[in-house]
C-alpha cells in the first residue's frame, strides 16, 4: 500500500513521502520536488527588540479544519458536442470564461470551439470558481453523439469537491499597558490538497489590518493526500483572522480594556502599510469600528447566560478583466450586459449604476449575464470584484 499524508504535520515531517512529484515551492527558485506549495515570509522592524521591551506577550495556537462551501445547488451541468465540432456547455459556475478555458485546456481543444452558457448559481461561495465535470461531459457527448448532462450526488461534492483548507497557527503578540499592539509574529500553515494552491500566499497577505510597527510573519501552504482545496469567501483570510483576533482579544482582557478600544488605538488607516509593505488605501476600518462602539447594540447589556465577541477581518480586493456594453432600446430601456455571474446581487448593482449614468429609472434597465460569444472575455466572480470591476 502507498503511504497516505492526510495531515498538515505528516506532510511537514522530515523524509515524509511526496504526496506530489510533480509538485515545486511556487516562487521558490528551486526545482526539487516538495510537499511545500507555497512558503511566504513577511518581515518589518525588529520583533525581539519589540517583545523584550513590551508590558505583556500572549502567545498561543490555533487549529481550524476543512470546511466546505456548502452551496444548495451541487455541481451540474449539460454538454452537447455537435457533429460540426462545436461545443455547448451549460453550467453553473462563478466564471463561465474560466469554465470554457479550463475545459478546453483539459481535452486539448481550442477555446473557439466551445461556447459557455451561464446558468443561474445555487450558491458558490468560491467553490465553483473551477472544473469538476465539464470535460467529463464534453468527451461523453463527443463519443456518444448525443448532449450529456451530468449533476454530482451530495456525497460526491462533499468527497470529491474543493473545501477552504484546515490550517494551524501559532500567534505571538507584544503590546504595551495601554494597549498599543508592538509586535507580531506568527505561523500560518495551510492544508491546500493534493496539487500546488495559493492559499499559503494569499493568507500571508490577508491577516488583520493593524499598524504593528514590527512584524515577521511566515504563511506555507502544505499538500496532503485530500481533494484540492479552493476558495471559500475572503479565502485563507478567516483563519489568520481567528487566530490574531483571538490574542487581540486575550490581550484587551488582560489588560482590562474595552476590545474595540484597543482595535481603535491599533487601527491601520490611509498610507499605513500592509503587511506585505504597500500602502493601504482608505478602507474604512476605524469608522467601521466607531459605528459598532457607538451603537445600541453594544452599549446594551449582556442577558444573563449571553456573551458578545468582537473580531474585525481584511481581505483586499482584486482587479482582474471585465467587460460590459450598455444597449439602449427604442422605447427608452436599457439592457446591461456583462459576464460576471451574478452570486451576490451584481446584476443590481450593474442597474443601479447604469440608471445613474444614463438618467433612467433603474426598473427600466435589464441585467443580463451573457454567454461566452455574446460579451468580452471577463474574469471570474471572485476576491470582492464582479461589482466594483465589472461596475467600472
Amino acid at each position: 500500500m502507498l503511504p497516505v499524508i492526510l495531515s498538515l504535520d505528516d506532510s511537514m515531517a522530515d523524509g515524509a513521502p511526496l504526496v506530489n512529484e510533480d509538485n515545486r515551492t511556487a516562487f521558490s527558485g528551486s526545482d526539487e520536488p516538495s510537499n511545500l506549495a507555497t512558503v511566504t515570509p513577511l518581515e518589518r522592524g525588529d520583533v525581539d527588540a519589540a517583545f523584550e521591551a513590551a508590558d505583556l506577550v500572549i502567545e498561543r495556537e490555533f487549529e481550524t479544519s476543512w470546511v466546505h462551501q456548502g452551496y444548495i445547488e451541487p455541481h451540474a451541468c449539460v454538454v452537447d458536442v455537435g457533429a460540426d465540432g462545436k461545443v455547448d456547455i451549460w453550467a453553473s459556475s462563478q466564471g463561465h470564461f474560466r469554465v470554457r478555458s479550463q475545459t478546453a485546456a483539459v481535452l486539448g481543444w481550442d477555446t473557439a470551439r466551445i461556447k459557455v452558457t451561464p446558468a443561474e448559481i445555487g450558491g458558490g461561495f468560491g467553490g465553483k470558481t473551477t472544473i469538476y465535470l465539464e470535460p467529463v461531459a464534453a468527451r461523453l457527448s463527443e463519443k456518444s453523439g448525443r448532449p450529456v448532462k451530468i449533476v454530482m450526488t451530495r456525497d460526491e461534492v462533499f468527497r470529491a469537491t474543493g473545501p477552504a483548507p484546515g490550517s494551524k497557527a501559532r500567534i505571538r503578540i507584544g503590546a504595551t499597558s495601554d494597549g498599543e499592539l508592538t509586535a507580531i509574529e506568527g505561523w500560518i500553515g495551510y492544508v491546500v490538497g493534493c496539487t500546488n494552491d495559493m492559499a499559503g500566499f494569499i493568507g500571508a497577505m490577508s491577516v488583520a489590518s493593524y499598524k504593528f510597527p514590527n512584524l515577521k510573519l511566515e504563511a506555507v501552504g502544505v499538500l496532503t493526500n485530500t481533494p484540492k482545496t479552493a476558495a471559500y469567501r475572503a479565502p485563507s483570510a478567516p483563519q489568520a483572522a481567528f487566530a490574531i483576533e483571538s490574542v487581540i482579544d486575550e490581550i484587551a482582557q488582560t489588560l482590562g480594556l474595552d476590545p474595540i478600544d484597543v482595535r481603535l488605538k491599533n487601527a491601520v488607516v490611509e498610507g499605513d502599510p500592509t503587511a506585505m509593505g504597500m500602502p493601504h488605501p482608505r478602507i474604512g476600518f476605524v469608522e467601521c469600528l466607531e459605528a459598532i462602539r457607538d451603537s445600541d447594540h453594544y452599549g446594551s447589556p449582556v442577558p444573563e447566560g449571553g456573551a458578545r465577541g468582537v473580531g474585525t477581518g481584511f481581505w483586499f480586493n482584486i482587479g482582474e478583466q471585465s467587460s460590459a456594453t450598455v444597449n439602449l432600446n427604442e422605447d427608452g430601456t436599457a439592457t446591461v450586459i456583462t459576464g460576471s455571474p451574478d452570486i451576490g446581487g451584481s446584476r443590481a448593482s450593474m442597474a443601479l449604476m447604469a440608471a445613474e449614468e444614463l438618467g433612467i429609472d433603474v426598473h427600466r434597465i435589464t441585467p443580463v449575464v451573457a454567454d461566452t460569444e455574446s460579451v468580452g472575455f471577463t474574469d471570474v466572480t471572485e476576491g470582492s470584484r464582479a461589482t466594483f470591476a465589472t461596475g467600472m
